[in-house]
């Protein structure tokens, strides 16, 4: 299993974020996907069975953070 997280500043990124939580909710195909804050980040972590999936994991939320900002 493999595990990633990813930090991001509230103040820089709480407007990205309440936009596309309901797609970081959800699983990317076999990886699981939680998002957590605390006052000053958000975080999301992702666990994947192999380095593929977790690839593609990062890709989509990448992709769906980048729709996002546009």
């Amino acid at each position: 299993m493999f595990t990633v997280t990813i930090t991001l500043e509230r103040t820089k990124y709480e407007n990205y974020i309440k936009s596309v939580e309901p797609e970081l909710e959800y699983s990317f195909g076999r990886s699981e996907i939680n998002l957590n804050s605390d006052a000053s980040s958000f975080y999301i972590t992702i666990k994947s069975p192999d380095v593929s999936s977790m690839r593609a994991s990062l890709s989509s939320i990448s992709r769906v953070l980048n729709v996002a900002k546009r």
